[in-house]
């Protein structure tokens, strides 16, 4: 018990006071569980009891509607001086406020139901932070020890986690950006085992909007020396076959590429590839005339 009551680097104890803030300073490893199976659970009850209130309340306006007149009037029933007709007023005002109750709690669990799956990284970097020095190599002990998964079984955390913070991360980005910031990441982490220094890439704050900008350098590199490449090619070609040729080559690069360096629709790749293919065309027509065979 000594190390989990002890202090951290940040002179935090550890557990989670040193748990909430790394969460609070890193928002997208802020990962919770939605606990979906019990909000669902709790609809169930509250549905079944408005059910059953319902039936109750039809059950006495059938009795009322051969006696009085209350099922057409709302004053008559409002200040009905007979017990069928308090009754059913209260019945009216305990639904009303079931029904409320009831409301609430279906949007919010709308709500919480569409809140984003946290990244893959980020629930790694947890992982890693849980079983770290910070923590006392032994993260939490109580019985939400096995939320986050653990470093020796990754795949073991909650399947009903969500993150707090929808931030853009590598995991939804395009291939290239994903293989690229997982391989920096995996190299900084290995150089920092190696050099046996504590901590993660993945725990400087913002870390993935860097990461973010160095890939998107990298793609508009590409995308600048594509159409240059094509032309340049096409232009040392002699023959209208081997321009042809070309043409279909580099056009399946532009699809190759914006299927790995982007997040384009397959009509957006169609489109692109398209209007690519009829500019080469414009290329190969305007110089159709300057001896090529």
């Amino acid at each position: 018990m000594a190390s989990i009551s002890s202090e951290n680097a940040d002179g935090l104890v550890m557990g989670y006071p040193g748990l909430g803030q790394r969460m609070g300073r890193i928002p997208e490893q802020v990962i919770l569980r939605r606990f979906s199976a019990l909000g669902a659970e709790d609809l169930l009850y509250q549905q079944a009891e408005l059910v059953s209130l319902e039936n109750e309340l039809h059950a006495i306006q059938r009795a009322d509607s051969e006696h009085s007149g209350e099922s057409v009037d709302w004053t008559r029933l409002r200040h009905s001086s007979s017990n069928r007709g308090s009754e059913q007023w209260e019945l009216l005002l305990k639904i009303r406020a079931k029904l409320k109750e009831y409301n609430s709690a279906l949007l919010l669990q709308s709500k919480i139901t569409g809140l984003p799956k946290p990244d893959i990284q980020d629930l790694t970097a947890v992982q890693n932070f849980l079983w770290s020095p910070n923590m006392g190599l032994a993260g939490l002990i109580g019985a939400d020890a096995t939320v986050w998964g653990s470093i020796l079984n990754p795949a073991s955390y909650s399947v009903d986690l969500f993150s707090l913070v929808a931030t853009p991360t590598l995991s939804n980005e395009d291939m290239v950006s994903n293989f690229i910031g997982k391989a920096i990441v995996h190299l900084f982490n290995w150089s920092l085992h190696v050099l046996d220094r504590p901590g993660d890439l993945l725990s400087l704050p913002n870390i993935d909007s860097i990461l973010l900008r160095f890939t998107f350098l990298i793609t508009n590199v590409v995308a600048s020396l594509l159409p240059v490449a094509a032309i340049s090619i096409l232009y040392s070609a002699q023959s209208t076959r081997a321009r042809l040729a070309i043409i279909a080559g580099v056009n399946f690069v532009v699809a190759l590429s914006l299927t790995t360096f982007t997040t384009a629709k397959r009509a957006d790749v169609f489109a692109v590839v398209a209007a690519f293919s009829a500019i080469q065309a414009v290329f190969i027509g305007s110089n159709s005339g300057s001896g090529c065979s």
